[in-house]
């Protein structure tokens, strides 16, 4: 039987229809992270099982490639979807094509704000930790980032992993960054999303894992190849 979590993503929204093909289900490569179990697998293509997408602000629309973002003139914000669901540790892998918009970002929540922030745009890619506590004393800072090109007519692999208080990037298994930051230890971690600034971008296999609390045992050498974090900057 599946438990109520799983048995609520997997149900059907208005963004797509019953009939679909098999389901993705292929945990990608990850450093951090030791992938557990499937929570939920979304083709995001027209006639696929739909987990239940929140629209927030935008157009979106399931195509037969993917589904396609935009902003909408008359909302003067940022396109935005989101999946309610709450979180732990946790993997989360997605195809992005950029299209004509001038970046994607993906984004996890706490109980209001974003905690992170991961940014594809046509010239970097970049991991951050969001200004979690609205108006409180926190600022938005980047972890990482990396100039690159990115095709807007092709499709790109993003993972996405958290466990404890690090976050890990890997973008088409080539680019990889991580940052830390205490606030993720403390704060819940819920509804993962994706903002589109402009006109329009596509999605498609979107995939999300639980993974076991602790790294794994090659964390800690792995993260000495990668750059760096960037220092959080001093108030």
């Amino acid at each position: 039987m599946r438990s109520p979590l799983i048995a609520l993503l997997f149900g059907l929204s208005s963004l797509g229809a019953a009939d679909a093909p098999t389901p993705l289900t292929e945990a990608p490569a990850t450093l951090l992270a030791q992938t557990d179990k499937l929570v939920g697998a979304d083709a995001m293509t027209k006639g696929s099982p739909a987990l239940l997408w929140k629209i927030t602000k935008g157009r979106w629309e399931r195509t037969a490639l993917g589904t396609s973002g935009a902003e909408l003139p008359a909302d003067k914000h940022n396109a935005i979807i989101r999946l309610p669901v709450k979180l732990e540790s946790f993997v989360l892998a997605f195809e992005v094509r950029l299209d004509g918009a001038a970046n994607l970002a993906f984004t996890i929540n706490n109980a209001k704000e974003q905690l992170a922030r991961v940014i594809i745009a046509p010239t970097y890619v970049s991991l951050r930790r969001d200004d979690y506590d609205g108006n409180g004393p926190e600022k938005a800072y980047t972890l990482f980032t990396q100039p690159t090109s990115i095709d807007a007519a092709t499709w790109h692999t993003v993972v996405f992993e958290m466990v404890g208080d690090t976050i890990v990037l890997t973008v088409d298994g080539k680019i990889s960054g991580w940052g830390s930051d205490p606030a993720y230890l403390k704060e819940i971690r819920a509804n993962p999303g994706f903002h589109i600034d402009g006109t329009f971008a596509s999605v498609r296999n979107f995939r999300l894992w639980t993974a076991k609390a602790e790294p794994k045992p090659t964390w800690a050498a792995k993260k000495g190849t990668l750059p760096k974090p960037l220092e959080k900057p001093k108030k």
